[in-house]
């Protein structure tokens, strides 16, 4: 009986020193991530993006990011995706990493819009076929990995220090040897926060 007492109050100090701890707001480095729903030109699909932002000032910030649009149809990525010869029932998989300077112009209480530009790359991964023999799935794929370039801008609203609703619109330039091709992408979503 004794220990679950011991337990129990060491989880409630716990509890109570960990957000003490997080609410820091001279954090200098915080871990970010959205997913929500994204619509674009490469088709309707559920985004994920993770970043880690290093604060230069109260206003701006170097990030590091990472972002995926899974399985968009082919008809609607052809233009950046790896060309292939049957494209009936292909799948892309976009993937972007990016380093991108964030520039917060203002906030209101929790509302927070920002513009955004960077460089990084732009991966479109074409799955052509997909089979299952057994437990063991077999895939054919085609990948291009491309330099890019990116702007946007967005909005952040937090609801708490941890948890928000945000919207982010970016145009992705990806530089190929004879052709430039866009992604507009606008995703939608939760945001959490780590700082």
């Amino acid at each position: 009986m004794r220990t679950r007492r011991v337990v129990l109050s060491l989880l409630i100090a716990l509890a109570f020193a960990v957000p003490a701890a997080a609410q820091s707001d001279d954090a200098r480095v915080s871990l970010n991530a959205a997913v929500g729903p994204s619509f674009g030109n490469v088709g309707t699909t559920f985004s994920t993006i993770a970043d880690l932002d290093v604060k230069i000032n109260d206003r701006t910030a170097l990030v590091g990011e990472f972002g995926i649009m899974p399985r968009a149809p082919f008809r609607d990525a052809a233009e950046i995706a790896a060309p292939v010869a049957d494209s009936a029932d292909a799948r892309v998989n976009a993937y972007h990493w990016n380093g991108n300077l964030k520039v917060r112009p203002f906030e209101v209480r929790r509302f927070a819009p920002y513009v955004t530009g960077g460089i990084g790359s732009f991966t479109s991964d074409t799955i052509v076929n997909d089979v299952m023999i057994g437990p063991t799935r077999f895939e054919d794929r085609r990948t291009a990995t491309n330099f890019a370039t990116n702007v946007g801008a967005g909005v952040n609203y937090q609801i708490n220090d941890w948890v928000g609703v945000g919207a982010d619109y970016r145009t992705f330039f990806v530089h190929r040897d004879e052709s430039t091709p866009r992604v507009h992408r606008v995703s939608t979503g939760l945001t959490f926060s780590l700082k």
